[in-house]
């Protein structure tokens, strides 16, 4: 777990104390953060399903690992979704199939991710 730090035009990349050692990062962050979550990463609120896109403005729809579970999700509207994560739970036909058949109804959306 690296970032950089600008000084004078130029970034210098700290390594993580914990990153050859991926178990002790998890049980660090995990037990002293509550959940993973390195000090250098910002959670933000998503935007709510509903909420109107701004004219002249495109709107990318981000999750990631649904694993053809998202009967149960409200996808919210967007130009673009991003699926970075399995949206299959086996890489069946079948649930390709879902997957297409759900996101394929909003003419406008395009959607694309690994099957997994």
């Amino acid at each position: 777990m690296a970032h950089g730090i600008a000084s004078q035009g130029k970034v210098t990349i700290t390594v993580d104390e914990y990153s050859s050692n991926p178990t002790q990062a998890f049980t660090h962050y995990n037990i002293n953060q509550s959940r993973f979550q390195p000090p250098h990463v910002h959670m933000v609120d998503p935007t709510p399903y509903d909420t109107p896109k701004p004219a002249g403005h495109t709107r990318f729809v981000c999750v990631s690992d649904t694993h053809s579970r998202t009967d149960g999700i409200q996808m919210p509207y967007g130009d673009v979704l991003l699926h970075t994560g399995d949206f299959t739970e086996l890489g069946l036909p079948s649930e390709v199939k879902k997957f297409n058949d759900c996101h394929t109804n909003n003419p406008t959306q395009r959607a694309g991710g690994p099957a997994g």
